[in-house]
């Protein structure tokens, strides 16, 4: 799954447990949004990209859900019955959004883990 492959990227990269384990819940929380929100079925693939540059950790994921822009996400006045939108309350608090995009009928996010 792809929160094994950002585990195992933070320790071949050397990454603070912090971070490790942010890298681990946000690529989880995404994951969890196109397949629950995006209507992303078992058998698509969703590609995830990492690199460590140098503004810091870059976060690629590529969907064929339903076309969303996290950007467009506003917090409701209260919490839902489930907590609808607290993992995407909780990518943004962790990651700067660089870049959204459909291409070839794919969402296509890019994040900045933030520091911390």
């Amino acid at each position: 799954m792809l929160t094994e492959t950002a585990r195992r990227f933070s320790e071949d990269n050397g990454l603070v447990p912090t971070q490790a384990a942010r890298l681990a819940i946000l690529v989880e929380e995404l994951v969890i949004n196109a397949l629950e929100h995006g209507g992303v079925a078992d058998d698509q693939r969703i590609d995830l990209t990492l690199a460590d540059e140098t503004g810091g950790l870059i976060l690629t994921l590529s969907d064929p859900g339903t076309p969303y822009d996290p950007r467009s996400h506003v917090r409701p006045d209260t919490v839902p019955e489930r907590g609808g939108g607290a993992g995407l309350d909780l990518v943004l608090q962790w990651a700067e959004i660089l870049d959204y995009r459909r291409k070839a009928d794919r969402n296509e996010l890019r994040l900045r883990l933030r520091a911390g």
